[in-house]
Order: structure tokens, then sequence, then C-alpha cells
């Protein structure tokens, strides 16, 4: 198209609406209770799984085409956990995290009232559960994690405006590690709790 106009612009866009990024991904922090004591379930993930093997995690993954963040939340979910859509309540939502390689989670709390929980073990190793409480009043180690910032050979550094600034480039973030009994929870899943953490502890 040459020479466009506004209306063949507008043409061109007109079917178009609000998306999702291609990675994006949603899960769901669940709450249940145990022995009349409120608990965060993890999940650790199948070895066998080529993301991630046996690291800690929320049931969640991937957002299919045509899905709403909180629909794929649930699907997860209900998958990986083998639990009903009717045993599970998603009561809010937190702030999407960006991830290193761009991707987008969108996070939800949720209650699980089920019977029992069997998780699959295509993409589940074990389950796990620590009371809310004991996360409430823990003190996570903190330590310091750096992301270096290289340009290939093809980027035009040279052209940029502060190229200093680019050429390595190191930053710092601070993550948070969380221990309970032999399993240590941290990542985007000690951020994604961190959230939660810090929003109960307002009340």
């Amino acid at each position: 198209m040459n020479n466009p106009v506004f209306d063949q612009i507008k043409d061109v866009f007109k079917s178009t609406r609000d998306r999702l990024p291609r990675q994006a991904a949603a899960v769901l922090v669940p709450l249940v209770e145990r022995d009349g004591e409120i608990c965060l379930l993890f999940q650790v993930r199948a070895k066998t799984l080529r993301s991630q093997p046996g690291e800690i995690s929320f049931p969640g993954g991937r957002i299919d085409a045509g899905e709403q963040p909180k629909e794929a939340a649930i699907r997860e979910t209900r998958e990986e956990l083998n639990v009903t859509v009717e045993e599970i309540e998603v009561i809010g939502t937190l702030e999407p995290l960006v991830t290193p390689n761009r991707s987008i989670i969108y996070p939800y709390v949720g209650i699980i009232q089920a019977n029992q929980i069997d998780p699959s073990p295509d993409e589940v190793d074990h389950i796990f559960y620590v009371p809310l409480n004991a996360l409430l009043n823990a003190r996570p180690i903190e330590g310091e994690m750096e992301w270096r910032i290289r340009p290939g050979k093809a980027v035009p550094t040279s052209r940029m405006a502060n190229r200093e600034a680019y050429l390595d480039r190191t930053y710092k973030v601070v993550e948070h590690f969380y221990e309970h009994e032999d399993y240590l929870i941290w990542g985007l899943t000690a951020k994604i709790l961190r959230q939660v953490l810090s929003m109960i502890s307002r009340y």
C-alpha cells in the first residue's frame, strides 16, 4: 500500500482488539484449609517436564488462544491438581509480573475446597502445604541476582544516544528465598507469594 490515506489505514486496523502477549501465562495461588488452619498449596513440577522440572510453583500455565487469564488460571489448576471448577473460588487478582524473557504472568488468588487433591503425575511431582501464619511471620533470605545485557554484533550501538549505558549493562535485583522444611521457595513464585502476604498483612 503506497501513500495510504487515513480511511485505508482504519480498514487495516478495524478488526483488531486488545490482545494478550503471545507468551502470556496465568497462575492461581491456592488457599486451602487443613486441620482448621489456612495454608498455601505449592506444587513441585514433574521432573519429566521440559520447562523448569522439579521447581516449586503455583498451578498455572500458558493462556490459550481466545482464553482470558482468569479462565486459564482455573483451567490449569483443574488439570494440574485434578479438582473441579466448583471446588475453585477465585477471590482476587494480583499485579501481573514480567519475566526475564519478557513474558507476562497474570496471578490470581483462590480458595480450593476439595475433599481430596490428587495432582496429575504428568505435570506435578508432588504438592505440599505451608501454613499462612508461618509465611506471614517468616523472614525470607534476601540476596542479589545480576542480569547482564550485552548487545549483539548487529546492534548499531554507535548510533545510540547514551550508548555507554547499553554496551555491557548489569541489573541487580533483590530476590527473596522462603524456607520451609527442605523446600526453598524463590523466583517468580516468591514474588507472587510476597504480593499475597503484603496484601493480607495490611489487615
